[in-house]
């Protein structure tokens, strides 16, 4: 057993390495110290569903084979016991300096004269062209920005500056870095610092807790910025004001933390400047008092509309009932992918959260049958639909709690998760404060006029009823792309049925109900069709097999799809009609033409999205990233566990939209091609065959009595040799289609060189044998240079299918043949006359009759 280990008191330099260890050593455990500085201490309580640490006490320390140590190179300021091997390997991750007396020979050091630790370890990360998260970029960042003090500590070296471009690219968040890192005071500073807070005044304004400080100072006090900044870090207010006399002028100097305060207008007042978060201003022969004063009137200007709990929730909400037993929770857990559930009772109402850190605990000492009840959180921290993203953060961090419901009426109507929390924090930072993409003038120029109308309707009845309607899918992939697009589908969050049939009524259109699946479908009086569906999630109780699904919500139903560019949806709400709603960027992976899948047991769960992803990328030009090839390749087992009708539906899809040896060879490329058509082979030769039948087909040549197309297309390659043609009856899927298959292999294995000396001594021996199967040996012989066979194989085929019936049975009997067995074998031989050109009419033919007797 693999572990990762840092010093005790973890800093976010100590975090990270441990983290990015975790990335180069995904096999070895990362065991966190239960002492953590406070700014870890707060990250952590958001952010720590994000990675899987391990405590001591949940490690067999006698099974440890090896010890990686990130940020110290002592084991003796970890939590690693005593008891521990003195002897075992370790590999030590570290910037501080070592003295040559204190290595041992059992470690391997890296210890390099950088900034950060982890630094050291990002270099590794790049060397290894490995991919990050934007959440792990921003955490690694934390770690470099906070030990070398934002790049200004004497120790931060240019490996240290080029780490942290290297983060920038991969997507770190420069406000989070700034929200959790912390700089140190100077001793004057910090009585600055403690006399603000002794001074502090709380105001609270449209939902914002702000806090307004003052000090007059007989002595010069640099840093006030950084002071500020402190003042409002430890107070936990959402904005910060100090207002200081010093030297006959007035300092007033504001930080904010929350997207919703604009400091430049309050700032401005005073003839001051800066940003939205971080702004000062001076002034002269002024009070504090009078200052002061005017800051709280002006707050109001500055504070923007609160982004609350009904706009982060999910709903409706996954509940379990409290006699659910702990593995019927887990269970849930990991067909939901949620990290716990509300526990209600009998009535509905809520009256506990289960959580998986609870599940594990209890199954860690076997209790798994045990009700839920016995080991939930009971008086559960609830807030209602208006309680403001701030309030949220603050309440996951005051009680270190992951999941908040909401409430109304006594019944819970959402919930709001550390996940929508972090997803929020992410998407505000990397849209730097731009307006919501939106698709509307895509819509109101690529969709007839009808359409348009139609949906603007149903968006206003979905406002009417309360719920939320969207266009969903590939209707907002082809308009992104400038596509119209005729398949419409409109997700609704609420009961789609009962919408459908509700907008039927509204536009005097017949409804067709699919109860089964929660779809429905509207026609309109001129024939117009619209799909209804209820936003609903899947699981799946084992690889390859078809999802179960059950009623969810947008992000959920989104989060079902293959790729991040058909996870998109559109608002038709009438406030935001054509606002897009992208969770997993998949408009910009349609930017840079990358196909991505959403997670990464995408191919597990359904295989059948690789040949998907094949044909997509034929169809639009894009390329799956190198992550998702990654995911593919691991992933191949899964295929074997797919039904074989599935795997035809696929390949029928990909041979009528794309070319089917580009889309073959890519899948050979990927490695998979084997795995989807076992026994197949592409080399020169099958390509050579394929590409010849394909001319075939371009030419018009007329594809006889082909049974399908993706049949044939796929029977090529197993013309390699004779053992691949007996594998052909393997992929076949209807009894023509395994007689061909049979044929083929026949002719591949028993057709000697004697059968080729003319049509009549092929007829012998390929009288019973399929045509296609012949059409499929012809294409075979034509590709491997053997034409004159292959020219034997042609003629038959053609003559084959003009036999004349010059002579019958009275015939024979006229020319004074007793009837019997000798009638069929006569018949025979003037076939084969006839194919080797010996007899060209009925004449001809009694005279062969008669040289035969």
């Amino acid at each position: 057993m693999e572990i990762i280990l840092t010093h005790d008191q973890v800093d976010f330099d100590a975090l990270a390495s441990m983290v990015a260890a975790s990335k180069l050593n995904p096999e070895a455990a990362m065991v966190l110290p239960k002492q953590q500085s406070d700014q870890v201490r707060h990250y952590l309580a958001l952010y720590r569903d994000n990675f899987h640490f391990l405590s001591e006490n949940h490690i067999d320390w006698e099974k440890v084979s090896h010890v990686i140590l990130t940020d110290t190179a002592h084991l003796s300021r970890t939590e690693a016991p005593s008891a521990l091997s003195s002897d075992i390997p370790i590999t030590v991750y570290d910037h501080h300096p070592l003295v040559e007396e204190d290595k041992q020979e059992h470690v391997t050091y890296v210890v390099e004269n950088t900034g950060a630790a982890v630094t050291i370890l990002i270099e590794e990360i790049i060397k290894q062209q490995m991919e990050i998260s934007s959440y792990e970029a921003t955490l690694f960042a934390l770690g470099l920005y906070t030990d070398t003090g934002s790049f200004v500590y004497p120790d931060t070296t240019v490996r240290d500056l080029k780490a942290a471009v290297f983060l920038k690219e991969k997507g770190m968040q420069l406000d989070l870095v700034q929200q959790f890192s912390e700089e140190a005071l100077t001793a004057i500073e910090q009585e600055t610092f403690q006399a603000y807070l002794s001074s502090v005044e709380n105001v609270d304004e449209e939902g914002l807790h702000i806090v307004i400080a003052s000090l007059s100072a007989d002595h010069f006090v640099g840093n006030l910025n950084v002071i500020t900044s402190r003042v409002l870090e430890t107070t936990g207010a959402d904005a910060a004001i100090t207002v200081t006399s010093m030297k006959n002028k007035i300092f007033i100097i504001g930080r904010s933390s929350s997207d919703r305060m604009n400091l430049l207008p309050v700032i401005k007042h005073f003839n001051g400047g800066g940003h939205k978060k971080a702004a000062s201003a001076s002034v002269k022969k002024r009070s504090i008092s009078s200052i002061i004063k005017e800051i709280k009137e002006l707050l109001h200007t500055s504070i923007s509309t609160a982004v609350r709990a009904d706009f982060l929730m999910s709903a409706p909400v996954k509940t379990i009932l409290q006699h659910t037993t702990i593995n019927e929770a887990k269970n849930q857990m990991l067909y939901y992918g949620h990290n716990g559930f509300p526990v209600v009772d009998e009535n509905g109402k809520l009256i506990g959260i289960i959580s998986r850190r609870d599940v594990d605990k209890a199954n860690y000492h076997n209790l798994g049958h045990a009700p839920v009840k016995g080991y939930m959180s009971t008086s559960p921290v609830t807030i209602t639909k208006h309680t403001s993203f701030e309030q949220i953060q603050q309440l996951m961090i005051q009680y270190n709690i992951g999941r908040l419901p909401v409430i109304e009426n006594e019944k819970i109507i959402g919930i709001v998760s550390r996940t929508d929390v972090i997803e929020y924090m992410h998407n505000r930072s990397s849209k730097d404060n731009r307006a919501p993409a939106n698709i509307r003038e895509q819509i109101e120029t690529l969709l007839p006029k009808d359409t348009i109308a139609l949906l603007k309707k149903a968006g206003s009845l979905a406002e009417t009823k309360n719920m939320k309607a969207y266009i969903i899918g590939g209707i907002v992939r082809d308009l992104i792309l400038g596509s119209p697009s005729e398949d419409i589908d409109i997700v609704i969050e609420g009961d789609g049925i009962s919408f459908a049939e509700a907008f039927a009524d509204d536009i005097n259109g017949t409804v067709t109900p699919h109860e089964a699946f929660g779809t429905a479908s509207v026609e309109t009086e001129n024939g117009s069709k619209l799909d209804f569906t209820t936003s609903r999630t899947e699981y799946y109780e084992k690889p390859a097999a078809l999802p179960t699904v059950v009623r969810s919500n947008i992000k959920e139903d989104l989060f079902r799809r293959d790729f991040t560019m058909n996870a998109m949806a559109a608002s038709l709400e009438p406030d935001s009609f054509g606002e897009l709603i992208d969770y997993f960027n998949g408009l910009e992976d349609i930017k840079k033409k990358n196909l991505r899948v959403l997670h990464n047991l995408s191919f597990v769960e359904d295989p059948t999205r690789i040949l998907r992803g094949i044909r997509f990328e034929a169809r639009f030009s894009f390329r799956m990233d190198e992550e998702t090839e990654a995911f593919l390749r691991h992933s191949a087992a899964s295929i074997f566990a797919l039904s074989h009708t599935r795997v035809i539906a696929e390949l029928k899809h990909i041979f009528q939209e794309t070319n089917p040896a580009e889309s073959l060879s890519r899948l050979h490329e990927l490695g998979v091609l084997n795995k989807f058509l076992p026994g197949s082979i592409w080399s020169t030769k099958t390509s050579a065959v394929l590409s010849l039948l394909l001319n075939k087909w371009e030419q018009q040549e007329r594809r006889l009595s082909i049974k399908e197309e993706w049949f044939f297309i796929t029977a090529c390659l197993y013309t390699e040799n004779e053992e691949t043609a007996k594998r052909l009856e393997r992929i076949s899927a209807t009894k023509p289609q395994k007689k061909t298959a049979r044929d083929f292999a026949v002719l591949m294995n028993d057709a000697t060189d004697d059968v080729f000396t003319s049509e009549g001594a092929f007829h012998e021996f390929a009288f019973h044998l399929d045509d296609d199967a012949l059409f499929l040996a012809f294409l075979a012989l034509q590709s491997s240079g053997e034409q004159r066979k292959a020219r034997i194989v042609r003629v038959y085929r053609t003559k084959r299918k003009k036999l004349p019936r010059w002579v019958n049975g009275d015939d024979l009997k006229a020319a004074g043949l007793t009837p019997g067995p000798a009638f069929k074998e006569y018949l025979f031989q003037l076939e084969k006359a006839f194919l080797n050109g010996e007899i060209t009419n009925r004449k001809e033919a009694l005279a062969y009759i008669k040289s035969q007797m």
